[in-house]
């Protein structure tokens, strides 16, 4: 089962790459590379039904051009500008191919269905109406064209050529549908699934939310009715002092986290970017968690920093904010050993790390875990948490235009590593 997963994963990388996440993307690179298969069909068969060498080359030209395509948006890089290329493209290529073709007598009146429906799907509402009258005018103006130069545009040899021509015409456009309805439907049951752990996600992260409010709320409550009795020493108050800020910390530090993560889903987050020496500002937090660090717990928390001084160009606030979240994570879940905080400078980035000796995280959540109100549950220890720190501190690194991993296994710590651009 592993094995076969891995075979699937590695055939999605080969033909989409892992910067085509969205539907759109892979649609546009499967229908370039599915195009480019079937015109090399296309060309075998013209040639051995004894069509016209132009045609031959057409078709065996346009399968070097579609697979020039494919290989532009894998590498290069996808996005709008980029259905548009093959949008027109393909138009002009099926005009091109219908006047050679002999017009409407051949079979390459369904492919202008096949692109009108690629169009639609590719392209949001706004575009909708631009792209139906581009095609309806396009169609017309054929239409003018073979009304008024028919004997130009000429007719096949014979019947059967033609029939054969119209009938593998029409297997190819249905090869093509077939591979849009399986994208189609490969992304809907995606998306459905997705929203299915959506949603018992948040019902889990209302359930927990309930939790991770009450106890530091009933330590608040319950120290501070205490601190007030007579009967207590000076040093039993101060522990009760202590623990009162230790608990409005970690309530103010929930509440500012649920903020955030609603600001960010409606696009209201702001950062403030400016020229940062990371290096005291490492050593400073790296300082406040092993100061935090239970003394029932034998961790200790260091940094690894190879200079004085690394000036990064970020939004203080929330780089804090995500270190923090990551070495919250590595003490709560490292009993003993030591977790490692820093920063080193490679290939254009600052690669910012935390890495801890603790209980590790199995190779199947190495993705999960960054999604909304994740959380891995341990049969062994129950682990206070709401699943939002990472989810929060993914999406602060993307706005900084870095991206954030995991390299992890089950009972040998882990390390995340997060890059941010210089």
């Amino acid at each position: 089962m592993i094995t076969t997963l891995k075979i699937k994963q590695g055939l999605r990388n080969l033909i989409f790459g892992k910067s085509a996440i969205d539907f759109e993307d892979q649609l546009s690179l499967l229908t370039s590379i599915s195009i480019s298969f079937i015109l090399i069909l296309s060309t075998v068969f013209n040639s051995v039904a004894g069509l016209k060498n132009s045609l031959v080359i057409l078709s065996a030209a346009g399968a070097l051009l579609y697979f020039g395509l494919y290989l532009w948006g894998r590498i290069a890089g996808l996005g709008r500008i980029f259905y548009w290329i093959i949008g027109l493209v393909s138009l002009f290529y099926a005009d091109l191919v219908w006047y050679v073709n002999y017009g409407s007598k051949g079979p390459i009146m369904p492919l202008f269905v096949v692109l009108y429906a690629y169009l639609i799907l590719v392209f949001s509402r706004k575009q909708f109406v631009v792209i139906s009258v581009l095609l309806y005018l396009n169609l017309l103006l054929l239409f003018v064209v073979e009304l008024v130069f028919s004997e130009e545009i000429g007719d096949y040899p014979d019947a059967r050529t033609r029939i054969m021509d119209n009938y593998m015409g029409i297997v190819f456009c249905l090869l093509v549908i077939y591979s849009f309805l399986a994208a189609i439907k490969k992304n809907y049951i995606r998306e459905f699934e997705r929203a299915k752990m959506s949603d018992q996600l948040k019902s889990a992260f209302l359930a927990n939310m309930s939790h991770e409010i009450r106890t530091p709320l009933n330590s608040i409550v319950g120290f501070s009715s205490l601190i007030t009795e007579p009967d207590f020493t000076d040093d039993d108050k101060r522990m009760f002092r202590e623990q009162i800020a230790s608990n409005s910390n970690y309530l103010l530090n929930l509440i500012e986290d649920i903020i955030d993560v609603s600001k960010l889903e409606s696009n209201q987050l702001a950062v403030k970017v400016q020229d940062v020496d990371v290096v005291p500002l490492i050593r400073q937090i790296s300082q406040a968690f092993q100061l935090s660090v239970n003394p029932g717990k034998n961790v200790v928390v260091v940094n690894r920093l190879g200079t004085s001084k690394m000036v990064v160009r970020v939004d203080p606030v929330r780089l804090g904010q995500i270190l923090r979240n990551l070495l919250s994570n590595a003490v709560k879940f490292t009993e003993e050993g030591e977790i490692e905080v820093g920063c080193i400078k490679e290939n254009g980035f600052f690669v910012f790390f935390v890495k801890d000796s603790g209980i590790g995280i199995h190779t199947e959540h190495h993705q999960v875990i960054f999604d909304r109100f994740f959380k891995i549950e341990n049969n062994t220890n129950l682990y206070p948490g709401t699943g939002i720190g990472l989810f929060l501190s993914k999406q602060l690194v993307e706005m900084f235009g870095g991206r954030i991993w995991v390299e992890s296994e089950v009972g040998k710590g882990a390390n995340f590593y997060f890059t941010i651009p210089e």
